[in-house]
C-alpha cells in the first residue's frame, strides 16, 4: 500500500468523523428542553378566572422576568386571543432572582427551578377555553436558547 494511498484513507476517516460528530452535536442540542410548563384555569367567586402558568426549570437553567431591563434578555410576554378581558397585570408569584448578569452586562430577574404566573380574565359571553401563548428566553450560564413559544388552549 502506497503511502498516498493511506494518507486518503486516513483523511476520509478523518472528514467522516469529524462530520459524524457535527451531526450528533446538532442533533442533541435540537433536544434540549430545559423548561417545561404547566397550565391550568380555576373559576373565582366573582366569576372571573385565573389562569396559572407553572414552569420547571432543569438544575442551573433559568428563565426571566416579564419586566427585564433593556439590553438583557428577552422578557417573559403571555399573548392572548381575542375575546378575553385582562383584569391587571400578570403576576410573578415565585421568588425572582435579581442580579448582576456577566453575560447581559444588566441586572437581570429571573427564576430558578420554578416560576410560578397569574393572571386573571373574564371570558367573553360563551366562550370555552382560554387560547394564546407565552414566549420565554432560558440560559444556564454559559449559553442561552433562543426565544420560545409555548402555545395554550385550556377549556373553562
Amino acid at each position: 500500500m502506497s503511502l498516498i494511498n493511506y494518507k486518503h484513507k486516513s483523511m476520509k476517516a478523518f472528514i467522516f468523523s469529524c462530520l459524524f460528530t457535527f451531526i450528533a452535536s446538532l442533533a442533541i442540542s435540537q433536544n434540549v428542553k430545559p423548561v417545561t410548563w404547566n397550565f391550568k384555569v380555576t373559576q373565582n367567586e366573582d366569576a372571573s378566572y385565573t389562569l396559572t402558568a407553572t414552569s420547571k426549570m432543569k438544575e442551573d437553567w433559568v428563565i426571566y422576568s416579564q419586566h427585564t431591563g433593556e439590553g438583557g434578555p428577552i422578557p417573559l410576554k403571555f399573548t392572548y386571543e381575542d375575546g378575553i378581558e385582562l383584569i391587571g397585570d400578570t403576576k410573578e408569584e415565585s421568588e425572582a432572582i435579581k442580579k448582576m448578569s456577566e453575560l447581559f452586562e444588566i441586572e437581570v430577574i429571573k427564576f430558578q427551578k420554578e416560576a410560578v404566573f397569574t393572571q386573571i380574565f373574564n371570558p367573553k359571553k360563551g366562550q370555552s377555553s382560554v387560547k394564546g401563548s407565552l414566549s420565554f428566553m432560558c440560559c444556564d450560564g454559559q449559553r442561552c436558547l433562543p426565544p420560545t413559544d409555548v402555545p395554550f388552549d385550556i377549556a373553562l
